[in-house]
């Protein structure tokens, strides 16, 4: 039952959308000159065009797979040693391949109830697709080390092997919202992609995190 009633509440929500939508639309019909059915049925080619996966989203193919992965993060800093953690990252595309579905599980240190470091669990989830309306590449991330949801949007990188974008970040321990962030997703080559995460209030080049994709075998 409790899948059911999730299952329906996103449903209702999509409905939802769609309407709030539609009626925003015909307000702006109706506040202009109605246009004729020719004009309509271009205004209506235009909208289906962007809703097509296109070259965009075929880009991402060769994220696509299941990997293992070695995460650094620098929590000293990009000069002091970092922790290294291992995991592993399922990447399947979904919504008819128009976005690409992460999900990642491994372990992190945190604090016990002595203040000894212990390893937890850590789950995570993100989505990452092609926005055909902007031209841009957008993305959200949340896991289990906290609440926030994470949300970027960015472009490929010249050479087409690169994706880099930018959003924000809070740090509830520096009592910090709105940290901005830089995210950068490398192929390296069919089985290897490297994953990171610069802390731009501290610099250009502060990385705080690296994540290395293998495919496995």
């Amino acid at each position: 039952m409790q899948k059911a009633g999730l299952v329906a509440s996103g449903f209702v929500l999509g409905a939802a959308a769609t309407i709030v939508g539609g009626a925003a639309m015909l307000r702006g019909l109706e506040s202009a000159t109605q246009p004729e059915p020719p004009d309509m049925q271009a205004m209506m080619q235009k909208w289906i065009e962007t809703i097509k996966p296109g070259p965009g989203h075929v880009a991402l193919e060769t994220t696509v797979g299941n990997w293992e992965t070695t995460t650094k993060i620098w929590m000293g800093g990009p000069d002091a040693p970092p922790t290294s953690l291992a995991g592993t990252s399922k990447r399947s595309w979904v919504l008819g391949k128009r976005f690409v579905l992460e999900e990642s599980k491994g372990q992190f240190p945190m604090p016990d109830s002595t203040g000894q470091m212990s390893m937890v669990p850590h789950d995570g989830i993100g989505l990452t697709g092609y926005d055909n309306f902007r031209n841009v590449y957008v993305g959200c991330w949340a896991d289990t080390l906290g609440t926030q949801l994470l949300t970027m949007t960015g472009t490929p990188g010249a050479d087409g092997t690169s994706f880099t974008s930018y959003g924000s970040m809070d740090e509830p321990m520096l009592n910090v919202i709105g940290r901005t962030v830089k995210y950068k997703l490398s192929v390296v080559d069919p089985d290897t992609m490297v994953f990171e995460i610069f802390d731009l209030h501290a610099g250009d080049d502060y990385r705080v995190v690296e994540v290395t994709y293998k495919r496995a075998k």
